[in-house]
């Protein structure tokens, strides 16, 4: 999933955590929000010898909101725009992986289970899975392409 903004609206890091997949078990990072939106989304998935894409309206935001908004995120990639809703000079490049978190968000914000107003800059979200919330794509396009 990429997108030109996203932001994550109650963010609430839960640590690495190993999920369950056809291709077998993965390291994670288990991320819960109460919203997420996507600005020019785009996103991806391998189905057999194609890629299945899924895109928003060029300049569209797309918004996944409901309760209980799991992700099970193997890379989360970005320019740091804004924390608290306090933007963020774009010179803060953003790669967590289950690998290399970084100290303060898994001991300092991880641990508290603080939530978090985050956004960032051409995003790009690999994820292993998601549970919850409800997702609106607006102008969506569909189409597919081989592997």
């Amino acid at each position: 999933m990429k997108g030109s903004r996203l932001a994550l609206h109650d963010l609430v890091f839960h640590g690495v955590v190993t999920v369950h997949t056809a291709a077998g078990p993965k390291r994670v990072l288990k991320f819960s929000a109460t919203a997420v939106t996507i600005r020019d989304l785009k996103m991806a998935v391998p189905v057999g010898p194609q890629i299945q894409h899924i895109d928003g309206a060029p300049g569209s935001t797309s918004t996944l909101r409901g309760d209980d908004i799991t992700m099970y995120v193997e890379s989360l990639t970005g320019t740091l725009s804004s924390v608290e809703n306090i933007p963020a000079p774009p010179v803060l490049r953003l790669h967590l992986t289950p690998d290399t978190v970084p100290e303060w968000l898994y001991d300092a914000i991880g641990k508290l289970g603080l939530k978090l107003q985050l956004s960032l800059n051409d995003a790009d979200i690999d994820q292993a899975g998601q549970t919850g919330g409800r997702l609106a794509i607006p102008g969506i396009h569909g189409y597919g392409t081989p592997r």
